[in-house]
């Protein structure tokens, strides 16, 4: 399963734009820890001092976030460029921790990273702002599963076994009892009855209720 983010405003999306070709593995080089962001540009590249790597690659290094997609329009980029500069570049008295997860090499000089800002996805952070809307992209059952019903590939209706639950546009599932799945709009919901089930459909566990 893929996220695809959608921005409100015309013109920008969030797509994955580093994605490999069908059938093709993506090669992953772990995590890291920036401890610098010098700037960022007109098309939303960050460009850091990262932690622990070699200066001919840990210093300036351009890196993309995850899945964006910046917009031929510079009016619209530099809207997203302005939230991140005060996210990132404000200083403040107890400093951010930025880190890089699932790093992977992009089509030019770069890495492409999906980036967590004291914890928090930063993807997760442009919507909660406003300024992107979720949608996922729920992939077709596999040969091997083609008899499984459509309820065990993208989860059912709400049984007495249902202990999880999820938004049908969020990559998060939580237990039916969590505080956050308590404000998810009935139509919206999909419950599944085990942990397993939830995360084969690519959702993460949420930080909150832990499932």
């Amino acid at each position: 399963m893929s996220i695809i983010y959608l921005l409100s405003w015309m013109g920008l999306i969030f797509s994955v734009n580093d994605a490999p070709a069908p059938n093709q593995t993506p090669d992953f080089y772990g995590n890291a820890i920036v401890s610098k962001i010098l700037r960022i540009d007109e098309t939303c590249t960050l460009y850091c001092d990262i932690q622990d790597f070699p200066r001919i690659i840990g210093e300036n290094m351009p890196v993309k976030i995850s899945g964006l997609k910046t917009a031929d329009t510079i009016e619209y980029n530099q809207k997203i460029q302005k939230f991140l500069s005060e996210l990132l570049l404000t200083e403040t008295e107890a400093p951010k921790k930025i880190a890089l997860k699932n790093i992977r090499r992009g089509k030019v000089f770069c890495f492409v990273a999906d980036i967590e800002i004291d914890g928090e996805d930063l993807c997760d952070l442009l919507v909660a702002n406003g300024l992107a809307q979720r949608v996922i992209e729920v992939k077709e059952p596999a040969a091997s599963s083609s008899t499984a019903s459509p309820a065990s590939q993208i989860g059912g209706k709400r049984t007495q076994k249902t202990e999880y639950v999820a938004s049908k546009t969020s990559k998060i599932f939580h237990r039916v009892g969590c505080s956050h799945a308590k404000r998810i709009n009935a139509d919206k919901a999909v419950y599944f009855s085990s942990r397993q089930e939830a995360i084969r459909t690519g959702r993460q566990p949420c930080k909150t209720c832990n499932p």
